[in-house]
């Protein structure tokens, strides 16, 4: 029987285990949660950088990572989550590639980037602006499950832009919580991390926090053969 510590570090699949190249995780469902609030607003601000499938996975993979440094230290855990994938063995990555995920699992919290900052400030010129694009979205999506809970189940929106007018983001973080504290404290934190987003992409974000409401399932009536929603 594995024991408390070995449910909270043990990657739920072989994949994944792989992916992170044997890191060590503290909150599994957080990590997974990140991840997949990432690829939607990947997907959701896709018309802002064009990026591909290969720039989608080095997100996902910086996404799983980004709190890895905590079973270190809470204080300067990303600094940690940055040493640690720098000094793991990630399969399917290029050196510079694990450079930029370490990067960008480090900049979801705290400091923006800097040329300062060794291993960031080593990347090509193209690297590090890869780094600010996938880390900005990294950043704001982490804000959105601040509360670890999974209470924010959906990142929707739009890019609004047009000649003349700065772009604008709207992003609706479609919620299943009840507290009214908690959603002070996620909107609060998402303001503050949008930062290097905007920053970046040169935007202004708007966010609005909007409850979720399940799709409802298909009943089918027989008499008429056509799926009606119930």
């Amino acid at each position: 029987m594995r024991s408390e510590v070995d449910r909270l570090v043990m990657p739920p699949s072989a994949e994944l285990g792989g992916l992170i190249g044997g890191i060590q995780l503290d909150d599994w469902s957080h990590a997974l949660h990140v991840a997949q609030l990432t690829a939607q607003l990947f997907q959701l601000t896709w018309p802002l950088h064009g990026l591909s499938e290969h720039e989608a996975m080095l997100v996902r993979r910086a996404a799983l990572l980004h709190d890895a440094g905590i079973l270190v230290t809470y204080r300067g855990h990303h600094k940690e989550s940055l040493r640690l994938i720098m000094h793991a063995t990630l399969p399917g990555l290029t050196p510079e590639e694990q450079a930029e995920v370490a990067c960008i699992a480090r900049y979801h919290r705290k400091a923006l980037p800097h040329r300062n900052h060794a291993i960031y400030g080593a990347l090509h010129r193209v690297a590090r602006q890869r780094v600010n694009e996938l880390g900005g979205i990294l950043r704001l999506a982490d804000a959105f499950d601040y509360e670890h809970d999974g209470g924010v189940v959906q990142l929707q929106g739009m890019v609004l832009s047009a000649a003349g007018s700065t772009v604008r983001v709207l992003i609706r973080a479609m919620h299943t919580i009840a507290d009214h504290a908690a959603l002070k404290r996620i909107m609060h934190q998402a303001y503050a991390k949008r930062d290097l987003f905007e920053q970046t992409f040169r935007c202004r974000v708007s966010i609005s926090l909007e409850p979720y409401q399940a799709p409802q399932p298909l009943a089918i009536d027989p008499s008429l053969g056509q799926a009606i929603r119930g």
